[in-house]
């Protein structure tokens, strides 16, 4: 992944495109210029002398000068906004690749808005900066270049009277740049806060959260609050903006003045023509829009560079979870063992998983909740199904984590076939194993494109088939575009069950060696539940298996269960052998037959 160290060293990695838009710009600006000392010829060989000959020649070199300027201009336009588009096409692929690569504990930190504020509102400010700003001060150079250059030919004290605004209007710049970037860095994080606000209280679960317990009115108030820290930052920057704007008017305008002054003088004693007097007065203003150009350029420059460091920020946060130098794969597929050993986790602070910028002052939520596992030993055999119960908050789902390698564990060892899963690229690893978590994510896309996550090039009987089995086939069937149908935001135009059974058809077109049901059937009624877990067994009867579940049904027919307390293993056995045991499953047991006689 490739990590940018300065917005300079991103640019090199286009030296060459980057070099022929220079080349185009310099023509453009030597062509912009060609049409002054054609005007002064127009009018001290032409006009002035009554030569029609000379006026028909060098008006026609005049429309000739402005087609090649409107072509090459053109062709520069064009040119800059391709480069532009592909500069910003590969910052943003690079990103998000990087994103991709980060471990679960940096998306639970950060806040989605904020991403999103980095993918397109910073990549988009990077953007302005490739394809306006640099071309406007490449071209402010060298229109002040050869300007200069003319202006020094046809008066040279002229020249250096016009010399004495650079330095004053770099000075009146310098400051007013401090100024913008701190309001520009302020406002680029209000905007991340707004788009975060916006973006989980228009998801489809947050909607439906403020529906259900949100006071319209305080949460309107606070995203005014929100929204008025953004108009604020943009006012005081608009301000600051329009005064340095004032004051280099004002500079241009006195300069301006004895310029005229000056050039009206020399052709009343003689010592200028008036088509050199003409040709002065248009070179001066064109020479005072690329200093104008050059001492605002600082602005648009500065909110740029500010946003590539937003982006940088993010580039150079390093993955919690990689792949280790010379890490391997799996064996062919195949039943496999699993073993842990004396396996200790925590989850770390929230602080240390993300940025501070995408974090804000988010709640660390699950990533604050300290030691989950402390010193778990477990060994799974090839073939075996294990069952995992236990009280909220044992330790159960983290298993689930840590064997596909969504955190990696404190101390201990998690291995598989006797290899340690941290020496097992990532790739390998969660090819073959395969979970169902208890609140399946849908992508909003189709029932195909969610089902093809596991297996891309499936065919349609494979879809089918897979379908059929986890008895969500008859649902699709109904529906007009059948597999083509869409879910919804999260899947929420199906209902739980069917949400579950569908990820539950992903799963069996992914075919993995490894699979772990954490909390899968939990939204199935107990019929349907029952049903599955049949329809399920021939398929984990040839794979390694970890059920977590609170239901006993879901476990009492797996080969081993075994019970967590605390991070703890603190009973395994057959359902018959811990049934007669008095501990803790037994507990489990006589609160499931009560609870489902109340429900009786």
């Amino acid at each position: 992944m490739t990590a940018y160290g300065s917005f300079g060293r991103f640019l090199r990695l286009f030296t060459g495109r980057i070099s022929v838009l220079i080349l185009l710009i310099c023509g453009n600006s030597v062509l912009g210029l060609l049409p002054i000392l054609i005007g002064r010829w127009f009018i001290d060989d032409g006009v002035l002398p009554r030569n029609e000959d000379r006026i028909w020649l060098l008006g026609g070199m005049l429309a000739l000068s402005a087609l090649a300027l409107a072509m090459i201009t053109l062709l520069q336009n064009w040119y800059a906004v391709r480069l532009g588009e592909d500069m910003v096409l590969r910052l943003r692929e690079d990103l998000f690749a990087h994103l991709r690569g980060q471990a679960i504990g940096f998306f639970q930190t950060a806040r989605a808005g904020a991403i999103v504020s980095r993918l397109h509102g910073d990549v988009v400010s990077v953007q302005r900066v490739v394809t306006s700003t640099i071309p406007s001060v490449v071209g402010a150079v060298a229109t002040m270049v050869t300007a200069g250059a003319l202006l020094v030919s046809l008066e040279w004290r002229l020249a250096l009277a016009t010399m004495v605004l650079v330095p004053l209007m770099y000075a009146i710049t310098t400051w007013f740049s401090h100024a913008l970037k701190a309001v520009n860095r302020r406002q680029m994080a209000a905007y991340a806060t707004m788009d975060a606000r916006v973006a989980e209280r228009f998801s489809a679960p947050g909607a439906e959260l403020l529906t259900l317990y949100g006071d319209a009115r305080r949460d309107l108030e606070a995203f005014g609050t929100d929204a008025g820290e953004v108009r604020d930052h943009a006012v005081h920057q608009g301000m600051l903006a329009g005064a340095l704007s004032g004051f280099l008017a004002l500079a241009l305008g006195v300069t301006s003045a004895a310029a005229y002054i000056a050039a009206g003088l020399g052709v009343a004693s003689g010592a200028l023509t008036l088509g050199a007097m003409v040709a002065l007065v248009t070179l001066l203003a064109r020479l005072y829009g690329p200093i104008v150009t050059l001492a605002g350029i600082r602005v648009e420059l500065v909110a740029g560079l500010v946003s590539f460091d937003r982006v940088r920020e993010v580039m150079a946060f390093p993955p919690a979870v990689t792949d280790l130098r010379g890490a391997g794969r799996l064996p062919e597929p195949g039943a496999h063992g699993i073993v842990f050993s004396e396996v200790t986790f925590d989850y770390p602070a929230g602080g240390t998983l993300a940025p501070a910028s995408l974090s804000g002052d988010r709640p660390d939520g699950e990533v604050a909740r300290g030691r989950v596992l402390d010193g778990l030993s477990l060994t799974i055999a090839p073939g075996e199904t294990v069952g995992v119960v236990g009280l909220s908050g044992a330790g159960k789902s983290t298993l689930a984590r840590l064997l596909v390698r969504l955190w990696d564990v404190t101390s201990g060892e998690i291995a598989i076939n006797g290899q340690d899963i941290r020496k097992i690229s990532l790739e390998s690893l969660r090819r073959e194993v395969g979970v169902l978590s208890q609140e399946p994510f849908l992508l909003n896309d189709t029932m195909r494109a969610n089902l093809l996550l596991a297996r891309p090039e499936a065919s349609e009987d494979e879809l089918e088939a897979a379908c059929r089995e986890a008895r969500i086939w008859e649902t699709i069937a109904s529906s007009p575009d059948r597999l083509d149908t869409m879910v919804g935001d999260g899947g929420l135009q199906l209902s739980g069950g069917e949400r579950q059974r569908l990820a539950v058809a992903r799963l069996l077109l992914k075919s993995p060696s490894i699979v772990v049901l954490d909390e899968a059937t939990s939204h199935l009624d107990s019929s349907t539940e029952g049903a599955l877990l049949h329809t399920l067994r021939p398929f984990l009867k040839a794979r390694t298996c970890l059920i977590i579940a609170h239901r006993l049904a879901a476990v009492r027919e797996a080969d081993t269960i075994v019970v967590l307390d605390r991070g703890r293993v603190v009973e395994q056995g057959t359902h018959d052998q811990l049934s007669e045991a008095n501990g803790h499953y037994t507990r489990f047991l006589r609160e499931s037959r009560t609870i489902t006689e109340r429900q009786e």
